[in-house]
């Protein structure tokens, strides 16, 4: 999945007739993360730091991304998915969402996603959210400036494209 987002966030950079970008989950979370049994399991470690370096190109072109990008929060963001959405510039979430680090609760430390998390919430809330593996809700992550704002599920796709259309056009004045 990271590559086909990557592909995906390049083509769109790259069309002159997309204005904005939205990211949004299908099913019942946005995204849950690595399968973390492929973390414990026997797996060559190259193979894992490769995936992670995958993982941190995608964050690395989410933070110099031209165009406005907004994460559409439909469930849970978990994990690398919880980092997807600490690395885009805006987010708005259905008020059912939850965001965390499960991971940690099976000694899995969130290295590679660690750097975008610290960027969107505060060190305190961070570490709190690292150490203890508890998610926090759309509510909490409203309160905290993780996301823009929370919304009905059903208004959840027309709020992030509102979003998206906004910045759109003020980055478009400025050009």
């Amino acid at each position: 999945m990271v590559r086909a987002l990557y592909r995906s966030l390049a083509r769109a950079r790259d069309d002159a007739q997309v204005q904005a970008v939205t990211l949004v989950g299908t099913g019942e979370a946005f995204s849950a993360g690595a399968d973390l049994k492929e973390f414990i399991s026997g797996r060559p470690r190259l193979d894992q730091a490769l995936e992670r370096r995958e993982l941190g190109a995608l964050f690395l072109m989410i933070d110099v991304y031209p165009k406005p990008l907004v994460a559409a929060v439909n469930g849970d963001a978990l994990g690398a998915g919880f980092g997807l959405v600490a690395a885009c510039p805006l987010a708005v979430a259905a008020q059912t969402a939850r965001f965390g680090l499960p991971g940690v609760r099976l000694g899995i430390m969130p290295m590679t996603i660690m750097p975008a998390i610290f960027r969107g919430v505060n060190r305190k809330l961070g570490l709190d959210l690292m150490l203890t593996g508890r998610l926090m809700t759309a509510t909490e992550a409203a309160a905290a400036g993780f996301v823009n704002g929370t919304v009905a599920a059903s208004e959840l796709e027309a709020a992030a494209a509102d979003l998206a259309r906004a910045a759109a056009s003020v980055s478009r004045d400025r050009v």
